[in-house]
């Protein structure tokens, strides 16, 4: 499950802010959304607004209220739906929802571009360390779990050396695909640089383990489309803050640790902690 695509939710009772909130409290950059949903509930008269671009987890939506709705387009690609709930609308709000549509559409193209990597879907690294700052602060506060992976394909280099950087640019293409198809919508994917990856994941250390090493095993099982020839294997090092809390450097020092034991054990691993932390080469 893809991620990468904010959800963002506003509501004017109690009993609808306790629902997710995903793209403003964790994503950061979709901060802005609040202010054009803020403009929807003063022109059209909706108590609840909901935007969903395609990838995200589908929200529930049980109001007894009547619904106006726009289909979000980038030229001729649906990307996504703009919902507003009411108990009785102002008068014109579906032409006003679909002149906020156009503006969210805008919007979420230029948030892209900022913070996706073109290239593998992943977030970028500034993107990436401002959420690993938020979810740091989380664990803080309110003990919630939080993880860290990170992960190296292996002898890359050589790929790009062999088969030529079309090749290496296909591998990087495939294992964003494959990663984010993998995730849940609160979990985050950044690249850190070159072929060298991060994933943020709402979990505890079992949990995140059990994730790295089906990721692990995934990659290995990765074919490379037009290059059938090329296999894919990853180095990984988890980190968490189970145990007490910790800062974004400290999280991501352990990881990148416990990420280079693994390439000393012999790659294709996952390691948790010292070498004999890493779990054995399969097949």
């Amino acid at each position: 499950m893809s991620y990468h695509g904010p959800i963002a939710k506003s509501a004017s009772t109690a009993r609808l802010r306790s629902g997710r909130c995903d793209a403003p409290r964790d994503r950061g950059g979709f901060a802005h959304l609040e202010t054009i949903i803020g403009l929807i509930r003063q022109t059209t008269g909706a108590t609840e607004v909901l935007i969903q671009f395609h990838g995200d987890a589908p929200q529930p939506v049980a109001l007894k209220m009547a619904c106006i709705e726009v289909t979000l387009m980038d030229g001729r690609k649906r990307v996504g739906m703009l919902r507003a709930f009411a108990p009785v609308f102002q008068p014109g709000a579906q032409a006003l929802l679909e002149g906020f549509a156009t503006l969210i559409v805008e919007q979420h193209a230029l948030w892209a571009q900022a913070h996706i990597d073109v290239l593998t879907g992943a977030l970028t690294r500034r993107a990436f360390a401002d959420d690993m700052e938020r979810a740091v602060a989380r664990n803080r506060r309110n003990g919630d779990a939080c993880s860290l992976i990170m992960f190296d394909l292996d002898h890359f280099k050589k790929i790009n050396d062999t088969y030529g950087h079309l090749a290496g640019d296909a591998v990087l293409r495939a294992v964003g695909r494959l990663v984010r198809r993998e995730l849940r919508a609160e979990d985050r994917f950044g690249r850190l640089g070159g072929e060298e990856f991060g994933l943020l994941v709402a979990a505890d250390l079992t949990g995140a383990t059990e994730l790295a090493e089906r990721l692990r095993v995934a990659l290995r099982e990765l074919r490379i489309t037009g290059f059938d020839q090329i296999r894919v294997s990853a180095s990984m090092g988890v980190a968490s803050c189970d145990s007490e809390p910790v800062s974004v450097m400290t999280l991501m020092s352990q990881a990148d640790e416990r990420l280079y034991a693994a390439k000393n054990a012999g790659r294709d691993q996952v390691c948790t902690g010292a070498l004999s932390a890493c779990v054995a080469t399969l097949g």
